[in-house]
């Protein structure tokens, strides 16, 4: 038994792996799905550390996507008949770990932005000066293509999504992308919408493409107004005895400066009050950033512990591929900090590849060592108490941050719950044989306390707009001020 002497790593994938392209034919549509997909399909059993090790999450939905994923693309006749058969495939496994890169960006737009809000479909953007008449803000969706909205959103949108539909925010996503056209057809033609009035109006919803003087920066605008981001790395003062910290993402490569400026200014923090971590719309990176937030403010060894509770056996795939993505990692300035980590892995792995193993088990700990670390980091030493706010966008290393901070018993998680746990990370990439785009695969599965699919769920939930810096400030600034003073244990 070794103990974990680094906190874990749950980082965005970076290494495509290149293959020879075979022929096609530019239209044969049903060739380019049958070769793509099987691709998919063996690399996914081969090459994704849930199934190497069993794992049902990912073992279900391998065999069923598997069997129709094949028959939906033999009958593939267009490229949104490949595109729909390969994200079917792919996202039908609920979780961005597992997922594809094809051209899926923005290319057209009804006008409206749906949302569900207080157990309703409404509308939560129109946008003003549209060719044709739009339903306004706030009034409620009742059918679309002839359907209730949701049993719309069910079979037309929700087959495409990686948000598995047990999450709480799940129809709220669903409802978000459905007016927008990213190529797989999802979009309704007409809906029918209840105003404030009571009365219904059916409303034809054509798609205006964004290039017919919409532009992306105005689909950002809008979009900006709902998805919700922390605020920039950095220190904010909330009020006297709280302070607030933008933490948006754990991207060394594009954040890695403001964190180095952070550290001090965290270290020079009175020992009491309240430290407020933002972590909206965080999807990941390396989570050594976030980990050594907390030793800034807690010292190095408690720090260290923290980030050694998120889990406690960490299993990686063994093969040539893997290795060469370790080594990439090791060679990025933005990773420098992780460096020795990556190498110390390569070593393993080249090891366990040699004996010809699947999976090569790369940090260990006990399950009662575990349990005994767990009970002995609950009660702080000293420092300000943590609260952390989370959403949606809260995934990969995010969520490991945020198992670290909660084995701290006094933490309050205040916002929307995540989607759920993926044990999964240290993704690759691998490019399609058609060369159409890549699908990215977690080499590593994680052993934690914390369910695979199991949300974070708050203890305060915040129910107006996540997005809106202000408002959500000022009732988490209330909300800490009505508990337990932050002070130190």
């Amino acid at each position: 038994m070794t103990a974990n002497k680094k906190p874990h790593l749950r980082i965005l994938p970076l290494l495509v792996a290149a293959l020879a392209a075979p022929c096609f034919a530019a239209s044969d549509w049903s060739a380019i799905a049958q070769v793509d997909m099987k691709f998919a399909i063996d690399k996914v059993r081969g090459s994704h550390a849930g199934s190497v090790s069993g794992q049902i999450d990912v073992t279900a939905p391998l065999e069923a996507g598997a069997r129709t994923g094949m028959l939906e693309a033999a009958d593939a006749k267009t490229e949104q008949d490949y595109k729909r058969a390969l994200v079917r495939f792919i996202n039908g496994f609920g979780d961005p770990h597992t997922g594809i890169q094809l051209d899926l960006t923005t290319k057209a737009w009804t006008g409206v932005v749906l949302d569900h809000v207080d157990g309703r479909f409404r509308v939560v953007w129109s946008e003003p000066n549209w060719p044709q008449t739009l339903p306004p803000r706030g009034a409620v969706v009742q059918s679309c293509d002839n359907v209730w909205i949701g049993t719309y959103l069910k079979s037309s949108v929700a087959p495409f999504s990686n948000h598995s539909l047990e999450y709480d925010t799940t129809l709220s996503d669903l409802a978000r992308k459905s007016m927008f056209d990213v190529g797989l057809g999802w979009t309704p033609k007409q809906c029918v919408f209840q105003h404030a009035d009571g009365s219904a109006r059916q409303y034809d919803l054509p798609l205006r493409a964004v290039d017919d003087g919409i532009g992306k920066e105005r689909l950002d605008a809008v979009r900006k107004d709902y998805q919700a981001k922390a605020r920039p790395v950095g220190l904010y003062r909330l009020a006297a005895d709280k302070q607030w910290v933008g933490m948006p993402d754990f991207n060394g490569g594009t954040s890695g400066d403001a964190y180095t400026k952070l550290y001090p200014q965290l270290s020079a923090l009175k020992k009491d009050g309240w430290i407020v971590f933002d972590l909206r719309g965080n999807g990941g990176g390396d989570s050594s950033w976030g980990n050594r937030a907390l030793q800034a403010l807690y010292g190095e060894a408690y720090g260290e512990q923290l980030g050694n509770t998120a889990s406690y056996v960490k299993s990686v795939i063994a093969d040539q591929a893997t290795i060469d993505l370790y080594r990439r990692y090791a060679s990025l300035e933005q990773f420098a900090a992780s460096k020795p980590e990556f190498e110390r892995v390569v070593t393993i792995l080249e090891a366990a590849l040699s004996r010809r193993e699947g999976l090569a088990r790369v940090e260990h700990t006990s399950k009662e060592d575990a349990a005994a670390l767990a009970a002995k980091v609950r009660r702080r030493p000293g420092g300000p108490r943590v609260a952390a706010v989370i959403d949606r966008g809260c995934f990969s290393s995010c969520m490991n941050f945020v198992q670290q901070i909660s084995s701290m018993s006094d933490t309050v998680l205040l916002g929307e719950a995540t989607i759920g746990y993926s044990p999964y990370g240290e993704n690759g990439q691998y490019k399609l044989p058609s060369g159409h785009g890549a699908i990215i695969v977690p080499s590593a599965i994680y052993t934690a306390f914390q369910a695979t699919r199991e949300p974070f769920v708050p203890a305060l939930r915040y129910d107006g707009n996540m997005a809106d810096d202000d408002k959500l400030m000022k009732w988490v600034d209330a909300t800490l001020t009505r508990l337990q003073p932050g002070k130190s244990n």
